[in-house]
């Protein structure tokens, strides 16, 4: 075989004589035959043939000095060792070809050092209410009380929607200074008048929103992504967008520095932007005041391995008021996460793709638990007064949230799996609140699913949710229960 290797190689080598040959007298007859005034034209265009020439020579020698390469084109990761020749195309025009980036699913631009990412999902949810309609997530903190009116009208209701569907664009580039990264992230869960029911019944139009909108240099990041207060890693799995009841959740215009610790181990601080949300006696809730003179201030700590993983995570903030006199009330609290998930043992010295865990939350977390998980808790203060025209506040206090989920994953085969997640979150609100039936003191959630995943880009399921919102002790009201069939499907690109 290596014999025969050279001879081809030679035999290509042959093949080439003639061709520059040709070229050579194709030079020499139009330096006869042009006037003077393109010479200088043709001494280039000799120039740009000698190089070419050049090249060919150095392919030459290559092939004969690794005839294995020319005897067998295709190589093979167990062929280590072995030099790979470039092809002429990659010699002369390199940097017009795609490569790989250096992000999974990425490319390099050619001419350039940046690989570039473009993907996403469509998510689609078919949705049965057989109690109440509560809108594209499972909002339990959004339950009505039992046999009002909305609850009769919207008893065994049929919907569909497909606006957590989402866009993903970023970017790496290799820098001095360290990689600079960008990621724009939309989906179309924006804002719509009249709520999220309210969609076109011609074209079922849905608002575009940015979920991350960020850039990041080194260990820096600026700009919008998940908080760094949160922890998102240690949660069970559902279909529905929502997921158990309290879980902390959000996306925060940030600046953040990360300090990888050793391996699997990192520490992050974030400044935050803050928001404080009130309810006051005058039975307004889920106000944002605007008064925020400091931003919120986050730490966190995560370990991850082939076991599972573990974070801790504590936000410091200023929660402010200023009420109707131009007095302005200040309180510092903070919150706290803690969260892990282990993956099964498989019998054999490994772990499993089955997995069970917890995350547990306590504190003055307000916009960091959306009114979709739960409880009204962006009213994170409770003020007394202050907010009728002329009147000063004389009181305000904070309104903590306590909560915890707990979940676990078992595959069936490698293409089927279930998941189990539990939610619970207590508020406790202030003493001197009204009563309103849209408080809710505790959110309860079960989720179970089936999934299937024929192939690694798509995920069909149905999934069974269960709800219960306890209400505010001085309504007098019982405890409300929804439960909900969904049918979903993600396909990843």
């Amino acid at each position: 075989m290596q014999r025969h290797a050279v001879r081809a190689a030679r035999s290509q080598a042959v093949r080439k004589a003639p061709l520059a040959a040709a070229l050579a007298f194709a030079v020499l007859t139009c330096a006869f035959a042009a006037p003077a005034a393109r010479a200088d034209q043709i001494g280039r265009l000799q120039s740009e043939i000698d190089a070419l020439n050049a090249k060919l020579q150095a392919l030459e020698k290559s092939e004969a000095k690794h005839p294995e390469v020319v005897a067998s084109p295709v190589s093979t990761p167990a062929r280590t060792g072995v030099v790979m020749t470039p092809t002429r195309a990659e010699i002369l025009s390199g940097s017009q070809y795609v490569s790989k980036g250096t992000m999974p699913g990425s490319f390099i631009v050619p001419g350039t050092k940046t690989s570039v990412y473009l993907g996403g999902f469509v998510n689609f949810q078919a949705i049965y209410d057989p109690t109440e309609n509560l809108g594209p997530k499972f909002s339990i903190g959004n339950m009505t009380p039992p046999g009002s009116t909305n609850r009769q009208q919207s008893h065994g209701t049929f919907h569909a929607q497909d606006k957590v569907s989402r866009i993903i664009f970023a970017t790496s580039t290799p820098s001095s200074y360290g990689t600079i990264g960008t990621n724009i992230s939309l989906d179309f869960y924006g804002f719509t008048n009249g709520g999220d029911n309210n969609q076109a019944l011609q074209n079922n139009n849905w608002d575009a929103r940015i979920v991350y909108a960020y850039g990041t240099l080194g260990h820096w990041l600026f700009g919008q992504a998940n908080s760094n207060f949160l922890d998102n890693v240690d949660q069970g799995e559902t279909f529905d967008n929502a997921g158990p009841a309290g879980v902390p959740g959000g996306h925060a215009p940030q600046v953040r520095y990360t300090i990888p610790l050793h391996k699997g181990t990192q520490l992050s601080f974030s400044l935050e932007n803050p928001q404080t949300g009130y309810q006051d006696t005058r039975d307004n809730i889920e106000v944002a005041t605007k008064t925020n003179l400091f931003p919120d201030l986050t730490a966190r700590y995560q370990r991850s391995g082939d076991w599972g993983h573990f974070q801790v995570s504590g936000v410091i903030r200023e929660l402010g008021f200023t009420d109707d006199t131009g007095q302005r009330w200040s309180k510092w609290d903070g919150a706290g996460i803690v969260g892990t998930t282990l993956n099964m043992p498989d019998g054999h010295g490994g772990y499993s793709k089955d997995n069970a865990g917890f995350q547990a939350w306590y504190g003055a977390l307000g916009r960091y638990l959306p009114d979709d998980f739960g409880a009204n808790v962006a009213s994170v203060l409770a003020i007394n007064d202050g907010t009728h025209p002329g009147t000063a506040a004389s009181a305000i206090e904070v309104q903590p949230d306590a909560g915890l989920t707990v979940f676990a994953q078992h595959w069936w085969t490698p293409k089927l799996r279930s998941n189990l997640a539990l939610g619970y979150n207590r508020q406790s609100l202030a003493s001197f609140l009204p009563a309103d039936s849209q408080n809710a003191t505790r959110t309860e959630t079960v989720h179970v699913n089936l999934i299937e995943q024929p192939v690694p880009s798509l995920d069909l399921g149905v999934e069974l949710m269960w709800g219960r919102k306890t209400f505010q002790s001085s309504t007098g009201l019982a405890p409300a229960n929804a439960s909900r069939v969904e049918f979903g499907g993600i396909w990843h690109f």
